[in-house]
């Protein structure tokens, strides 16, 4: 085992990544040291360098959609060995509480942080995470599918069946829908039976999003969105509308076009002091809401277990991790560079050589 590794660090809140010589890191007792094979790059982690209070210390190394081998286990690990490839789960809890032991890990009261935030993450060679965190990865699932199955697919598999709780033949508007995970969640709302519109500003997305199935496609730069699906739904409206943007503007046109006893998923989110000062409250009429029977939901990340049911629908071949855009190590930072310009369609990641 080296000594040191090759890792891309920042420094300070909202800094740019830089390649240094690292420290190997040592697995305490009830941890797996781990040697990346691919780590996602998605617009969380864009958003989350800049957003004050998540990263615990600098220099810090980022990355939580991981793939990776087992090359060595603390004394008190039994769940994985050495010679497998796991990916994780990307929030550190107690997994003692009601909620944790109840597959609802992410409103954890005792919650400890993020992978690759409050610990160091997959941005380097080398990385150790707690053996509880590590999901293993099925026979026939590639490194690469594993890594973008970590947040960009488990986070839909959420979205579209618990929250959602999208039936065969619902109406499914999914907003931001040539985004990392929404372009995923375009197709998890069609495993579940759904018809699906992408809404989208960029038509070169679009065009993904129609090539994955979605019967119609909706440009807000080009047309009143609430307008047009109305229409495709001949003034129904949509059963859910899952909103990957979550903006107030994107927030009320789906309040806007919600059927009757339809679900508004909140998913994405921009913190004002990230992107421009611009607040994302939006407007909701009790009245509307309550007479339609809809209902307003916050959808926060996944359970290990829906983890593991991602990785198996992978497996099965009924979804397929659309990663557009891939990386060395060093080129980190231009990665992060185009996803904030929104030039990159579906998932980017960092692969390992």
């Amino acid at each position: 085992m080296p000594d040191t590794m090759r890792a891309m660090r920042i420094h300070e809140l909202g800094g740019s990544f830089r390649l240094e010589a690292a420290p190997v890191p040592r697995p305490g007792p009830n941890d797996a040291l781990l040697r990346l094979r691919a780590t996602g790059l998605g617009l969380t982690l864009v958003i989350m360098r800049k957003t004050p209070g998540l990263i615990s210390r600098y220099p810090r190394t980022m990355g939580h959609e991981i793939a990776g081998e087992v090359v060595e286990v603390g004394a008190a690990v039994g769940t994985v060995q050495p010679g497998d490839l796991v990916t994780a789960h990307f929030y550190l809890t107690c997994h003692n509480c009601n909620f944790c032991r109840s597959g609802r890990e992410t409103l954890c009261p005792d919650f400890r942080g993020y992978v690759g935030l409050a610990c160091d993450g997959g941005y380097a060679e080398y990385m150790t995470l707690p053996a509880v965190n590590l999901c293993k990865v099925p026979e026939g699932v590639s490194a690469l599918d594993a890594c973008v199955a970590a947040d960009a697919i488990c986070t839909p598999y959420h979205n579209c069946v618990a929250e959602a709780q999208i039936k065969p033949g619902d109406l499914v508007a999914v907003v931001g829908a040539g985004g990392g995970v929404a372009i995923h969640a375009v197709q998890m709302a069609q495993v579940c039976g759904g018809r699906v519109i992408g809404v989208d500003v960029s038509e070169k997305k679009l065009e993904t999003v129609s090539r994955l199935g979605a019967f119609a496609v909706v440009n807000p730069r080009k047309s009143d969105p609430v307008e047009e699906i109305l229409s495709l739904t001949q003034g129904k409206g949509v059963d859910a509308y899952i909103d990957y943007v979550a903006s107030k503007q994107t927030l009320e046109a789906g309040l806007a076009c919600l059927g009757r006893g339809g679900k508004l998923v909140i998913v994405g989110y921009r913190p004002p002091m990230a992107f421009g000062g611009l607040s994302p409250d939006f407007t909701v009429n009790p009245l509307e809401l309550l007479s339609k029977g809809q209902e307003i939901h916050g959808s926060r990340y996944c359970s290990m277990q829906e983890l593991r049911q991602s990785l198996e629908l992978i497996r099965q071949g009924r979804i397929k991790p659309v990663v557009t855009e891939t990386f060395k190590l060093e080129e980190t930072e231009k990665g992060f560079q185009m996803l904030e310009k929104n030039e990159i369609t579906g998932r980017a990641a960092v692969v390992f050589g």
